[in-house]
C-alpha cells in the first residue's frame, strides 16, 4: 500500500496491449496505483527484441512486482503463456494477491490445445476490432465526398496560382497553408483513389 492505495502491476501477454489499456484506466478509477509495462513486444514496440532487451524488462517486471500489493493477470481468453505464468509463480512465492481479468478454470494450467485455441481466438477478436475500425474509418471517407471533390477541382484549377502566389509572398502566414505544401494534396488524392478502386 501507498497511503490509502493498493498498489497492482499488470501482467500478461503484450498481444493485449488494448486490454492492458483498459484494465489500467478500470483499476485506477477503482482507487488503485496501476504499474504496467514500459513496452509492447508482441504489438509494435520492436525495441523489445534488440539484444539483451527482453531478458531486462522480464527482470525489470519482477522488481514492478516486488512493489506491488497484487498483480492483475491480462489472460484474455484464459490465455497465460510461459513468462506470465513465471511472473504469477513469482508473485505467488513472494505473498502478492493474484487478480485476474478472467476466472481461470479449475485446473489453473491450460492444456496447449486450450492455450493455443484461448490465444488464436483473442487474436481473431482483435483482427475483428481492426476491421470494424476500417470500416468506420470508411464510411467517414465517404461521407467527405464532397470535399473530396471540391479538393480534385481545386488541384486541377486553382492551385497552381495559389501556389504562386504564396512563393511571391502573397499569403499571409496567419492564413492556414498546408494544402499548399508540395505535393500534399496530390498524394492525398492518389491514396484516396487507391483505396476507393480496392473496396
Amino acid at each position: 500500500m501507498v497511503g490509502r492505495y493498493k498498489v497492482i502491476t499488470l501482467c500478461g501477454s503484450t498481444r493485449f496491449k488494448e486490454q492492458f489499456f483498459e484494465a489500467q484506466k478500470r483499476l485506477t478509477l477503482a482507487g488503485n496505483i496501476v504499474i504496467s509495462v514500459g513496452l509492447f513486444g508482441h504489438s509494435g514496440d520492436d525495441e523489445v527484441w534488440t539484444e539483451g532487451t527482453k531478458e531486462m524488462l522480464d527482470d525489470m517486471h519482477k522488481r514492478k512486482i516486488d512493489m506491488a500489493d497484487a498483480i492483475y493477470v491480462i489472460n484474455v481468453g484464459g490465455y497465460i503463456g510461459s513468462s506470465t505464468r513465471s511472473e504469477i509463480e513469482y508473485a505467488r512465492a513472494n505473498g502478492k494477491e493474484v487478480l485476474y481479468l478472467e476466472e481461470p478454470g479449475e485446473a489453473a494450467a491450460l492444456s496447449e490445445a486450450e492455450q493455443r485455441v484461448a490465444l488464436q481466438s483473442a487474436r481473431m477478436r482483435e483482427v475483428q476490432r481492426a476491421y470494424r475500425q476500417v470500416l468506420d474509418g470508411l464510411e467517414a471517407l465517404e461521407a467527405q465526398e464532397d470535399n473530396i471533390k471540391a479538393l480534385e477541382d481545386y488541384l486541377d484549377d486553382g492551385w497552381q496560382a495559389d501556389y504562386e502566389a504564396d512563393e511571391r509572398g502573397e499569403i499571409g502566414k496567419t492564413v492556414d497553408r498546408s494544402v499548399l505544401a508540395q505535393d500534399t494534396l496530390y498524394d492525398l488524392l492518389e491514396d484516396i483513389g487507391e483505396i476507393n478502386e480496392n473496396i
